[in-house]
């Protein structure tokens, strides 16, 4: 919500949660060689997590001014990188370290022989934590001032550092009296605080504008912050606009209005409060849908908008509604003469799905005869880049697959108009004439400027450059081009080198990058002189395996879900905990099995990824196939996905924990 993040930094935040925690495993094994040695730092690790987890929201939420990042801008590429990894690895490293000294102290009270399945053990209590987390989040946690939220993870973990020196450390009774008060007031003060801190930190997310309004909602985080007179409107760090978006409202809105003889239903999907409702009602069409996605968007900033837009939320041709967009299509059946999506760039593949041909195709079989569809996308028509080339004609090739008639009218805004007609023309006297028929006020879309906007050299060459391009290539669900190509255009503001590097990775093909990385496999076993060593890499390489698809196998289902069924900020969560789930049955299904041979357990472990991934190739083409339905219970499916992945990665490594310390010859210790 700080920076807006994609996919791609979602999956940066999942590279430092996991090189933090395997670095603090690390130093966590050296510093736990003896019991006392290993409940003492698990009992510090406890400490630090009550202090950092506080102290990460603080510099995360300071990550815009310390950066020099604008509100609603997102960060320059590398800096991003870099202060995320600084932010997040200190505390997964001791998340890390807390897992290693907890094994250790685990094995300290296990009888001798037993310490890989002591180390089994406390694996599965970490998923079952995991687990936890994650229910409690999804339906309560999601809401909460986030403070609130630390206070309360600080009073468990001080509490039972408390216990570990109480139980374990009896002899230190002076740190153990020092831990009790930092339990007590730590906590309260925190507590007590929550209120000015969250409005504090969340004030540094907007720099040089004053922070009138937050809150968490299901779909993320709405905020209002005021610049002079002007309020504006952010939802997870994206601006949506300010409180009165006259300029682009009459572009967004009149051209397609005119296009049609006689619009008389409207629907308008995206951002309408802010002024496209009220330039649609200018042509006294006898119904108007609006659907937002959040429905506590519209509540939260009715209050700022000025009287007049406040005066058309309430115009009884009016219906605002507040669902899923693709959601709301699949569930009506009506028909409309102009429907109009108010999107931003798809940034994101939450955001990309309102950019595919499976959503196009929807928007089509909503349009009455003659109707009429536009969207939009930021755009440079001076300085025509490759990668805003790339990201022009991907929209372009897509419309085109669904609409035989598509216009472009390239500016600092990219309008895109597509018809289901052959024969329209875009005449721009025949909308010139509806304007002044209609006796529409406006103050940029005038008749001149339709002339200049439907007929300049601009208009040519983008259509022209669009159709010839190289990478023309139809944005689907499934291949979410359009949002690759977005990317590449963010990253080349910052560096083009990296951007011509993300490119020719996206063209390599995908059987030789895997034909790679197997023989780098089998080369790091086979060099090896020693069988013992031998084994025990095969060992380090199972698990390391196992991980490697488990987190792509998830970054996949998140992407998979939030493609089929947009909200991956609410529901998140679900996907992840289904994994933990999985790992924790996983982990304790192979703890009650040690009579499994390590070798053949994990080579079928193994081979039922390998299947379970082909058949997941099968699976996505199917559902996301033009015209295949998805209901609601298909979440159930990813969920259950997700959980099959967590179940055999759990599976794997309490069987490659007991290969490797028994050196590779299947003795169970």
């Amino acid at each position: 919500m700080s920076f807006y993040g994609n996919e791609f930094f979602i999956g940066w935040v999942l590279f430092c949660w996991l090189l933090g925690t395997s670095l603090g495993s690390i130093l966590g094994s050296k510093l736990s060689r003896d019991p006392p040695r290993a409940f003492r730092s698990l009992a510090i690790c406890h400490v630090l997590i009550a202090i950092l987890f506080p102290m990460t929201i603080v510099l995360i939420r300071s990550g815009k001014p310390i950066l020099g990042t604008s509100a609603g801008a997102m960060p320059e590429f590398i800096l991003s990188l870099l202060y995320s990894l600084a932010v997040l690895v200190p505390l997964c490293g001791v998340m890390g370290m807390q897992f290693a000294v907890a094994a250790r102290g685990q094995v300290c009270q296990m009888p001798e022989g037993g310490a890989a399945r002591a180390v089994g053990w406390a694996y599965l209590w970490e998923c079952l934590g995991f687990i936890a987390g994650g229910i409690v989040f999804s339906f309560v946690l999601v809401f909460a001032n986030e403070f609130r939220v630390a206070a309360i993870f600080a009073a468990l973990n001080l509490a039972t550092a408390c216990g570990i020196f109480h139980v374990f450390l009896k002899k230190m009774k002076r740190i153990l009296r020092l831990l009790v008060l930092t339990a007590v007031f730590f906590p309260a003060g925190l507590f007590m605080n929550s209120a000015f801190l969250q409005q504090q930190t969340s004030q540094w997310r907007f720099p040089n504008e004053t922070l009138v309004r937050t809150e968490n909602t299901v779909h993320g985080n709405v905020s209002v912050t005021r610049l002079g007179s002007q309020y504006n409107f952010y939802q997870s760090g994206l601006l949506l606009g300010a409180d009165r978006e006259d300029f682009a409202s009459e572009y967004l809105v009149h051209f397609p209005m005119l296009a049609h003889p006689a619009p008389r239903k409207v629907l308008l999907l995206g951002t309408g409060f802010n002024g496209p409702l009220q330039q649609i009602l200018k042509h006294s069409p006898q119904e108007v849908r609006a659907v937002e996605l959040d429905p506590e968007l519209v509540k939260i900033t009715r209050g700022f908008l000025p009287e007049d837009l406040q005066a058309t939320l309430r115009d009884p041709r009016a219906r605002l509604g507040a669902t899923d967009p693709r959601n709301f299509l699949t569930k009506e059946g009506g028909k409309f003469d102009v429907i109009i999506a108010n999107f931003p760039n798809p940034a994101s593949v939450l955001i990309n799905r309102n950019y595919t041909e499976q959503f196009f195709r929807s928007v089509r079989s909503h349009l009455s005869d003659g109707g009429v569809f536009a969207t939009h996308i930021a755009f440079a028509a001076n300085t025509l880049t490759p990668e805003l080339e790339r990201l022009g004609s991907s929209v372009y090739a897509t419309l085109t697959q669904v609409f035989p008639s598509v216009k472009v009218l390239p500016e600092d805004t990219l309008f895109f108009l597509a018809s289901a007609e052959n024969a329209s023309s875009w005449d721009p006297q025949e909308m010139m004439d509806r304007l002044s028929e209609r006796k529409i006020k406006t103050d940029f879309v005038t008749a001149n400027q339709i002339r200049y906007r439907l007929t300049n050299d601009r208009v040519e060459r983008v259509e022209t450059a669009f159709r010839n391009a190289i990478w023309k290539t139809k944005n689907t669900d499934l291949r979410p081009r359009t949002c690759y190509f977005e990317f590449l255009r963010w990253l080349s503001q910052f560096d083009p080198g990296i951007t011509k590097a993300f490119f020719f990775l996206a063209t390599l093909p995908f059987p030789a990058m895997l034909a790679t990385s197997l023989f780098a496999i089998l080369g790091f076993i086979a060099f090896s002189r020693e069988p013992q060593k031998g084994m025990r890499k095969l060992a380090l390489v199972s698990m390391g395996t196992a991980g490697f698809s488990l987190m792509a196998f998830e970054i996949v289902v998140i992407y998979l879900f939030q493609a089929a069924f947009g909200d991956l900020y609410y529901r998140l969560a679900w996907v992840i905990t289904a994994f933990m789930a999985g790992m924790g049955a996983g982990t304790w299904a192979a703890q009650g099995l040690p009579k499994i041979p390590e070798r053949f357990g994990l080579a079928g472990l193994h081979l039922m990824n390998a299947v379970f991934f082909f058949l997941l190739i099968k699976v996505c083409v199917r559902i996301f196939s033009t015209g295949f339905s998805l209901g609601e219970a298909y979440q159930f499916v990813f969920l259950g996905m997700a959980f099959w992945g967590g179940l055999v990665a759990g599976a794997v490594f309490p069987l490659a924990n007991r290969f490797y310390l028994g050196r590779g010859e299947g003795d169970r210790l």
